[in-house]
């Protein structure tokens, strides 16, 4: 996310209400995970097949997932360029940008 300060109050808004957002997401995943989990190995206990070599493939499996997944959201991310200041600069005139033919 942006870390500029906001000038209106929708930006700051906004911000805020995404940032509540991916945190309540991420912890419905994380209860989501724990209760699959959870569920797996009660199961596997109860029917007498737990595969300890497949689990730990299994847990192997799912970290290089979240590793790659992470990897493409820090490249999806917003990187503010090399030179570019914190304050905001006014808008050119309207109709007074040219675009390439």
């Amino acid at each position: 996310m942006l870390t500029r300060e906001p000038d209106t109050p929708g930006v700051l808004i906004t911000r805020i209400d995404l940032a509540a957002t991916r945190t309540a997401l991420q912890q419905a995943v994380m209860k989501a995970e724990f209760q699959r989990s959870a569920d797996n190995t009660s199961f596997s206990l109860i029917d007498d097949t737990w595969d300890l070599p497949r689990a730990r493939h299994d847990a192997r499996y799912a970290d290089e997932a979240d590793l790659l997944c992470r990897r493409a959201a820090e490249a999806r991310a917003f990187v503010e360029r090399p030179g570019a200041g914190s304050v905001p600069a006014p808008c050119p005139p309207l109709g007074s940008l040219t675009y390439p033919a």
